[in-house]
């Protein structure tokens, strides 16, 4: 259980650092697409998107299939629809590139996740 914990930790440590970085890097200014005329569009496709993947996750948990493979494709999916809504409405932000850089790099992260978990628990263990 503290692997998980120290996982979704670093995780989140990467994040933020990455976004430190890039804002910076590539001059992104941040906006909200709430701001938008797009507003509706992201509240009615992030609504879709939860419904859809809690019903795919209540039948992963009674097939007790291997979560990863669900957790790729939920970032996928809500980051890409994110990327393509910023994509359109902020275009002057450069907002796009940063969700598209968090899922470039969030993907072989997960799909990585054991072998990560291996190297947290042989750490924690003393080498």
């Amino acid at each position: 259980m503290m692997n998980y914990f120290i996982f979704f930790l670093f995780f989140s440590v990467v994040f933020f650092a990455l976004e430190r970085v890039l804002v910076k890097v590539f001059g992104i200014k941040r906006k909200s697409l709430s701001e938008t005329a797009g507003k509706k569009i992201d509240q009615w496709g992030r609504g879709i998107l939860l419904v859809v993947h809690l019903s795919v996750l209540l039948f992963i948990l009674q097939m007790e299939l291997n979560i990863k493979w669900y957790l790729i494709s939920f970032f996928i999916t809500s980051f890409g629809f994110q990327m393509v809504l910023e994509w359109v409405y902020l275009k002057k932000t450069k907002q796009h590139i940063l969700t598209l850089i968090y899922l470039v790099i969030s993907v072989p992260i997960l799909y990585n996740s054991e072998i990560i978990m291996e190297q947290i628990d042989f750490i924690r263990n003393g080498f």
